[in-house]
């Protein structure tokens, strides 16, 4: 069932020739928290009906489901040092997850800045902090657990931009030598609440107190590098490395790195006490654009402070609770559930004509052989997208990648701006 979508991304690969350069944001480090709109215009917003069918993973009737999201965005324009931005998302489904309500809306941004010299910013609120180069796993975004509230596609780009924030104060210093970041997130509740659809969800960003500070150096057009120190309540330093740099004039390759004394995951999800040991995560890959605007990505992922293969099976023989707690803690801490992963990206823009763009990934669990992937045919106008997505998850039972409750799921998408 894999092999036509692997067909796919190898026919993609084969279709087109060098580019002449790569963006030039690839090599971008630091904070890509938005501070622009790309239109000159105080708000923009838009509208999303979803329409889909999954079959389960085991045997029974097919699921149809339905979609309604409004997307929006406030960011008026200032003549004087303060500003505010706004963001949110509303996601009504007419069949949600077990532990979801109907409604559920996501406030991602809530900023109020001050900009007391040009190279200084101050921001305090809900603050998306996102870090990190590489796409399908981001070691060093210290900030993305309990970020999710509701996921509409498992593109990175989705899960990066439709996540909530967390309440913080924020300082950026730009200089001639690096760009300094420094944050302070504060314990706001203890624990996360029942879910409720219009709930701030403070639990699940602030339940900790955190401060990270980040500095990227400027190096030069051909490489950027960024440090990175994050600093969590009841548990040791974690350090972070971001490295990319231009290979030849289409290629950008990188390296995302964090490690630090912790107690392993598992510990963490069964609330288990024991010595912290020293941990390495890692996101190591390659992007390469090439001239008709094909860009492929592929990356290696390795998480220690996650099961390895023997861990992993030994996890799987245990009572069902254990093995569901486990996984319910990693899909809300953004963590791979094993060790290592290999992640396989493919973003055509204008395939075959113009506005219209093919993207595929697929995820290979290096541990259990699961896999999952992930097509979408979309279709750009003036006001209005349309895009079909199908999505496959294979694997024995109870690995990564088959233990998803569904097997296959298509959804047909209508999205307008407004």
């Amino acid at each position: 069932m894999m092999r036509w979508p692997l067909i796919a991304l190898c026919l993609l690969w084969g279709t087109s020739a060098l580019a002449s350069d790569v963006e030039a944001d690839a090599l971008r480090l630091a904070d890509d928290t938005p501070s622009s709109t790309t239109e000159q215009r105080p708000w923009q917003a838009y509208a999303e009906v979803a329409a889909g069918r999954a079959r389960p993973q085991a045997a029974g009737m097919a699921q149809d489901d339905g979609r309604l999201s409004l997307d929006w965005r406030l960011e008026p324009a200032t003549s004087g040092p303060w500003h505010v931005r706004a963001a949110g998302r509303l996601d009504m489904r007419s069949r949600p997850a077990l532990v979801q309500e109907h409604t559920i809306h996501t406030l991602k941004d809530a900023v109020l800045g001050y900009t007391p010299t040009q190279n200084l910013v101050l921001e305090a609120g809900r603050i998306r902090l996102r870090q990190g180069v590489a796409l399908g796993y981001n070691p060093t975004d210290f900030f993305r657990d309990g970020s999710i509230r509701s996921e509409v596609s498992m593109d990175p780009a989705s899960l990066r931009e439709n996540r909530q924030g967390s309440a913080m104060l924020h300082l950026q210093h730009h200089s001639t030598n690096g760009v300094w970041q420094l944050a302070f997130s504060p314990r706001l509740a203890m624990d996360k609440p029942a879910p409720g659809g219009w709930n701030l969800d403070w639990g699940a960003t602030n339940h900790l107190n955190r401060a990270l500070l980040a500095y990227a150096p400027r190096w030069g057009e051909s490489i950027s590098a960024q440090g990175l120190l994050h600093l969590r309540q009841g548990q040791g330093a974690q350090w972070g490395l971001n490295l990319s740099g231009l290979l030849g004039q289409a290629t950008v390759a990188y390296l995302e790195w964090s490690g630090g004394a912790s107690p392993t995951q598992l510990q963490q999800a069964l609330g288990l006490v024991g010595p912290e040991q020293w941990h390495h995560r890692l996101a190591a890959g390659a992007r390469h654009t090439r001239a008709n605007q094909l860009t492929l990505t592929a990356e290696l992922h390795y998480n220690g402070a996650a099961p390895g293969r023997r861990g992993w099976q030994a996890l799987r023989a245990m009572p069902l609770p254990v093995y569901g707690q486990y996984r319910a803690w990693a899909v809300n801490a953004l963590e791979p559930a094993t060790r290592h992963g290999l992640f396989l990206h493919a973003a055509w823009k204008d395939a075959v004509r113009p506005d219209l763009d093919l993207n595929g990934i697929c995820q290979f669990d290096l541990d259990d052989a699961s896999h999952r992937c992930w097509l979408e045919l979309r279709h750009r106008g003036r006001r209005l997208d349309m895009a079909l997505q199908w999505q496959r998850n294979h694997g024995a039972a109870l690995s990564h990648f088959g233990a998803w409750p569904w097997a296959a799921r298509w959804e047909l998408i209508a999205r307008h701006y407004f």
